[in-house]
């Protein structure tokens, strides 16, 4: 399902997409950042069932990644979670949800952000000249990566630094399973919940 129906007035959307497994700090972070600074109305955070980059599944339930989503972005009025990819199941390609958003919200500018890390593996995705014709890529600046122009045909984006963050959901799992406080890294609401569900501890 494709959000909710206030998107459908909205004329400038960007999408996030990503295991969020967990969904944290980070993650806000970077929205909020782009919606400051790439006149953005409304950032959509969109959990992928499985990305095709990935070998591994997420370890959380499906249910218990959306949910997380739902809590961490409560408050939030420009931001949205929606389970359109999990929905879908399978591999999760960006090209479908692109098409899917396209379709149904025509004149909207879109947008979908990324990493400078998965920025330099743009030409592995499946028909990224499609997407490329479709949306305007917004790349957050990573040390490390670089952003350079590419050979893919249309592609369009626009860079922005954001805060410095180490942290991901791979060192908060690996803290979590080992005992270790991550209440500074995760929203409250969703370390509550994954206090409360246990998860992440085996």
């Amino acid at each position: 399902m494709i959000a909710s129906s206030n998107t459908k007035k909205l004329k400038s959307i960007a999408l996030y997409g990503g295991s969020f497994d967990p969904v944290h700090k980070a993650h806000l972070e970077l929205a909020r950042t782009a919606l400051e600074n790439c006149d953005l109305e409304s950032v959509i955070f969109v959990p992928a069932a499985q990305s095709p980059l990935k070998k591994s599944a997420a370890l959380a339930e499906d249910s218990d990644r959306v949910e997380m989503l739902r809590l961490a972005t409560t408050g939030e009025p420009r931001f949205d979670v929606d389970t359109c990819e999990i929905e879908r199941g399978g591999i999760s390609y960006t090209v479908d949800t692109v098409k899917a958003y396209r379709a149904a919200h025509e004149g909207c500018r879109l947008h979908w952000i990324i990493g400078a890390d998965q920025f330099e593996l743009l030409a592995q995705w499946r028909c990224i000249e499609e997407i490329a014709s479709m949306i305007t890529f917004i790349v957050i600046r990573r040390p490390g990566h670089s952003i350079f122009e590419s050979s893919i045909k249309g592609l369009r984006f626009v860079t922005i630094d954001a805060p410095l963050m180490p942290h991901s959901s791979t060192k908060i799992r690996a803290s979590i399973a080992q005992g270790r406080s991550v209440v500074d890294l995760l929203p409250p609401a969703v370390e509550a919940f994954i206090s409360s569900r246990g998860l992440y501890t085996r």
